[in-house]
């Protein structure tokens, strides 16, 4: 009884489209990565490696060797105030983490540029600090792993269809939007 409950909440799971937080669903023929950006020990490279050895994507350590690479050329956070409270100290910010980054395609001219945007706000207690910034911490960490899937994610659209892709990028040249 207990394996029939088992299995059918395993059916319902998998059928709702509910997966592991930080999979993504790569292209068969990505089997291997080549990554860089200026800060190579960051934590959005670390954080986008992870997701790569989650996922099952080797990590060359040549560009030469590997068919794709990722180049994150700039990281930048944001942080402003969102609200401000009866004390005219701010009550609340948002955090805003941006990457610049490039895909490149072996044995082709095929730049693909883009930006990941992640924005997220929380409150802030001047009476509790330490939990306030622990918050935020907590937020960078979050929202570095949502940069990174959402990089993995147009990572795999240019591999799955490079013409496509090769389209998208130029009308974002362009500055036309893609229908």
């Amino acid at each position: 009884m207990k394996k029939i409950i088992v299995s059918l909440l395993i059916l319902s799971l998998s059928a709702c489209g509910w997966h592991i937080r930080g999979s993504v669903k790569m292209p068969p023929q990505l089997t291997q990565l080549y990554v860089s950006a200026i800060d190579s020990k960051g934590a959005l490279i670390s954080e986008l490696r992870q997701l790569l050895k989650t996922n099952h994507i080797a990590i060359a350590d040549d560009v030469m060797t590997a068919n794709y690479s990722l180049h994150i050329l700039e990281e930048t956070k944001d942080k402003r105030s969102a609200g401000v409270g009866g004390d005219a100290l701010s009550s609340s910010y948002e955090i805003t983490l941006k990457a610049d980054y490039e895909i490149h395609v072996k044995n082709s001219n095929q730049i693909t540029k883009d930006t990941a945007i992640v924005v997220r706000s929380y409150n802030y207690n001047t009476a509790s600090i330490n939990s306030a910034t622990q918050e935020e911490v907590l937020l960078d960490q979050e929202m570095r792993r949502d940069l990174a899937q959402q990089m993995l994610r147009r990572l795999s659209a240019v591999v799955a269809n490079p013409q496509s892709e090769q389209n998208h990028s130029d009308e974002h040249k362009n500055g036309k939007t893609a229908p």
